[in-house]
C-alpha cells in the first residue's frame, strides 16, 4: 500500500504551505553558487540585494561581493515581491505564525485568503 502524501506545485516540504507566482516588478536578487545552491553565511543567512527585476547595478555589486567573497562563479537569481526583514522582524513573524495570526501583513495573498475565508466560513469571535 502506498501511503505517501500527495505532492502539489510549489509545495514547501512537507508543510501545507505554497509558493504562490508572483509577477511584482520589485523583490530581491540572490546569488546563486556554481552548485546551484544558494550563497549563505552558514547561519541561513542568504547573500542578497534588493532591486527591481533586471537592474545591471544591483547586480554588478551583488556580483561585486560574491567575487570578494570568494563566490563569484555562479549567478544572481531574482525573487519578486520578497524582501529582506531584520532579525526582530523575524522572530515576531515567528511569534505570529505561532499563534495562529498571518506572520507577515505586508503578504497581500495571505490577508486577501484569510479575508476570504472569513466571508465563506465568518468569524469565530
Amino acid at each position: 500500500m502506498n501511503n505517501e502524501k500527495p505532492r502539489f506545485p510549489g509545495q514547501i516540504g512537507d508543510s501545507k504551505v505554497t509558493v504562490l507566482q508572483k509577477d511584482y516588478p520589485w523583490g530581491i536578487y540572490v546569488w546563486i553558487k556554481a552548485n546551484g545552491k544558494p550563497f549563505t553565511d552558514g547561519h541561513g543567512s542568504v547573500l542578497n540585494i534588493p532591486a527591481h527585476k533586471g537592474d545591471a547595478l544591483q547586480i554588478q555589486k551583488l556580483k561585486q561581493e560574491a567575487t570578494y567573497l570568494g563566490q563569484g562563479d555562479g549567478h544572481a537569481e531574482f525573487y519578486p515581491g520578497m524582501e529582506r526583514i531584520s532579525e526582530d522582524e523575524y522572530s515576531e513573524q515567528v511569534d505570529r505564525m505561532k499563534q495562529g495570526l498571518i506572520p507577515n501583513l505586508n503578504d497581500l495573498g495571505a490577508v486577501q485568503a484569510a479575508k476570504d475565508t472569513i466571508a465563506m466560513y465568518g468569524d469565530d469571535e
